[in-house]
């Protein structure tokens, strides 16, 4: 198993004793061939690269996690208040048909009472069961 001081070692037999190389050494043509100076430090410059790309991908990865688990929060308060508001429809709907057949029992029976003057009808107080919607206990 090599080890990783090693390379450096089989880099320079590489660099060094390849036919390209041998082909510019013959020719006087010394700048062909990059140093194994400049092939180790485009290396490491590449993989401090790497790093840097493998750190701002998790720093993205947690800022997308952080966003989505406000989106679910955001979510879940819509379902909950979609909810809210259907139940008050439904206790809406309840009072107006409760209205309706009250007025027109006493229409039926002939005690509707007719207002004194215009805009003097009281209108009775109603209390509407908050507690089923939550928040508002």
């Amino acid at each position: 198993m090599m080890l990783l001081l090693e390379i450096p070692q089989v880099m320079r037999m590489v660099v060094f004793h390849s036919p390209e190389s041998q082909v510019a050494g013959a020719l006087g043509d010394t700048q062909a061939e990059p140093s194994l100076d400049q092939v180790l430090q485009e290396r490491d410059e590449a993989i401090a690269k790497k790093q840097a790309v493998e750190a701002e991908l998790h720093t993205c990865k947690a800022k997308l996690r952080a966003v989505e688990a406000q989106l679910l929060e955001v979510l879940e308060e819509k379902l909950r208040l979609r909810q809210e508001v259907e139940a008050w429809e439904e206790d809406m709907q309840q009072l107006v048909r409760q209205r309706v057949e009250s007025q027109l029992q006493r229409e039926s029976r002939g005690t509707l009472r007719a207002p004194m003057e215009p805009g003097a009808a009281k209108v009775p107080w109603v209390r509407l069961p908050l507690v089923r919607w939550g928040h508002w206990q």
